[in-house]
């Protein structure tokens, strides 16, 4: 009898939340999630989708919607799922197709994300934005230029203003070599936006560019292996970001003449800016056997060893030794009073720090580091007068009101501290605001 019982206690249970369910409509359902995920209460509308498309199984917009909201919260697999039942109920949306293809491309993959694109523009062929993000994706993720130069001729086709489109076009042109096409199109996107900075400078640069790379480029051309020229052209084409290019002209130059240091530190630049740490170092060591008192090199190699392999002793030994040829360089104290400071030698990080304020007694880099030292070996009434006088001399930097208001804090001085914890956020510094509701409610 108990289990009867039991039995149609639950089936009561079912009904009523079948009832409940199916009160609304699935289109009900659908807009309200629509309108959630307007204001962006994302979980709200998953919900909602999904009871929308619990009493509608054939709601194509649903399935949409909710694979949407999936991205949205970084559900991709979900979102693919969605997508795809999405397209099997309207298989003419190209919309459908383009946002599966976003979700193919968070997931790196990046096949299934192009032939998505592909379906997409198959079914909306005058769709400038699916051509663009095709464009932008080969062009920066998959370093596709000449790909990204047709697709990006196409979203200028269907809209010929579009100065994006012709900025980046150019950009790709120059990783291509293609400079004079390039200035054309970057010319073209400063016309159509003028008032974009960024257009103008880099309209000026690429000409500036275009005419020293020529006389460049004439100087080799009678003499291929004339290394000054070599590591000249180099030193143009790293400004430019083309690396490839530059180390080939610095290896030229180094087969031309294996006694230059300078293209032995470009070499070493080069390598660092591709994320090849290792080749580096060996580049800068190189150099420095070629030229033993020069304190850059140094100081580039000690800068490499401190942030990349965390080789702290290394890289003091460098900055010691850029040091004991320019005792007085500000930039080398800083480095090696973070590299002590990060071995967790605070005296000699300290030392470091002071000698920068005796030669530069407002230094705002040596009197932070200074004032963040001091908190960090608890001498917190210390961290608050160089926090003072850093304020003195920079009275309207907010972050320095924070660091203030921390030290005050550790210092049990509350009122004070949420003083300068306002000011903080006065200045710019909204995230205080976090802090300010954390301590200063009293």
């Amino acid at each position: 009898m108990k289990n009867k019982l039991r039995v149609l206690k639950i089936n009561i249970l079912f009904l009523f939340f079948v009832s409940t369910i199916y009160s609304q409509t699935a289109e009900e359902y659908f807009y309200r999630a629509i309108d959630n995920a307007g204001w962006g209460n994302n979980i709200i509308a998953l919900k909602d989708l999904n009871r929308a498309i619990l009493i509608d199984s054939l709601f194509a917009d649903a399935y949409y919607y909710r694979g949407a909201t999936k991205s949205e919260l970084g559900d991709f697999h979900g979102a693919i799922k969605d997508f795809t039942r999405a397209s099997e109920l309207k298989t003419f949306d190209a919309e459908i197709f383009y946002d599966r293809a976003l979700a193919h491309i968070d997931l790196r993959l990046y096949n299934e994300g192009f032939l998505d694109f592909d379906q997409s523009i198959q079914l909306n062929p005058a769709s400038e934005r699916t051509f663009y993000t095709k464009a932008v994706l080969r062009h920066y993720l998959m370093a596709d230029y000449t790909g990204a130069l047709e697709d990006y001729a196409t979203t200028i086709q269907l809209s010929e203003k579009d100065a994006n489109a012709y900025y980046n076009k150019g950009l790709a042109n120059i990783q291509l070599g293609n400079f004079d096409s390039a200035l054309v199109d970057i010319s073209a996107a400063y016309t159509y936006n003028p008032f974009n900075e960024e257009y103008f400078f880099a309209k000026i640069q690429l000409k500036s560019f275009i005419d020293s790379i020529n006389t460049v480029n004439g100087i080799i051309e009678s003499n291929p292996r004339n290394s000054e020229a070599l590591v000249k052209r180099a030193k143009l084409r790293l400004k430019m970001e083309l690396y490839v290019q530059a180390m080939e002209d610095i290896n030229k130059a180094i087969e031309a003449n294996p006694n230059d240091f300078e293209a032995y530190v470009i070499r070493g630049n080069i390598y660092n800016l591709q994320g090849n740490f290792a080749d580096a170092v060996e580049s800068y060591n190189q150099a420095v056997s070629k030229s033993p008192n020069n304190a850059e090199i140094f100081f580039r190699r000690g800068d490499l060893k401190h942030h990349f392999p965390n080789d702290y002793d290394g890289a003091i030994s460098d900055y010691t030794k850029a040091l004991d040829i320019a005792p007085d360089n500000i930039v080398y104290l800083l480095a090696r009073g973070d590299a002590f400071r990060n071995k967790r030698d605070y005296i000699n990080s300290m030392n470091d720090f002071e000698k920068v304020l005796e030669l530069d007694s407002t230094n705002f880099n040596a009197l932070v580091k200074k004032g963040d030292l001091k908190m960090l070996i608890g001498d917190f009434e210390g961290a608050i007068e160089v926090f003072n006088k850093a304020i003195e001399y920079n009275p309207r930097t907010a972050i320095l009101y924070y660091k203030r208001g921390l030290a005050k804090h550790r210092a049990d001085k509350l009122l004070d501290a949420c003083e300068d914890f306002s000011l903080a956020g006065e200045l710019g510094y909204y995230d205080i605001y976090e802090e300010i509701g954390k301590y200063c409610r009293y």
